[in-house]
């Protein structure tokens, strides 16, 4: 259930960041091409719908890549702490079982004391 959703959590935020550094890339070329003219409309129309094309295509892919990594990222993320959690836990739980043997032997020696005790009196 979770994970489309953050799977598209993903893709959105790789898709803000792909579409600001693209916006970016624009206006630097607009700018850079702002002398340049085309003689005949239709061919400047083509080319606008080539570029377009081409455009999405590649804000697709990136966008796609990015939400890829980020995804990765974040799994890592979570095996590691998990790792930690669950290397916590086993120390913990090695600590309890230590802890038990060491009262399990402490009750020995108390009863042992007790027996003699018993004996002695």
């Amino acid at each position: 259930m979770f994970k489309p959703l953050i799977k598209m959590f993903f893709i959105g935020k790789a898709a803000l960041e792909v579409g600001k550094e693209k916006i970016e890339d624009y206006i630097d070329t607009f700018t850079a091409r702002a002398d340049e003219c085309k003689t005949t409309s239709n061919d400047r129309l083509e080319e606008a719908k080539e570029y377009l094309k081409n455009l999405s295509v590649e804000l697709s892919n990136k966008v796609w890549q990015r939400s890829e990594s980020l995804e990765n990222e974040m799994k890592e993320k979570l095996r590691r702490q998990l790792a930690d959690f669950s290397l916590g836990a086993l120390g913990d739980t090695t600590e309890i079982n230590e802890l038990r043997a060491e009262i399990a032997t402490l009750r020995a020696e108390l009863a042992e004391l007790k027996s003699q005790m018993r004996v002695v009196v």
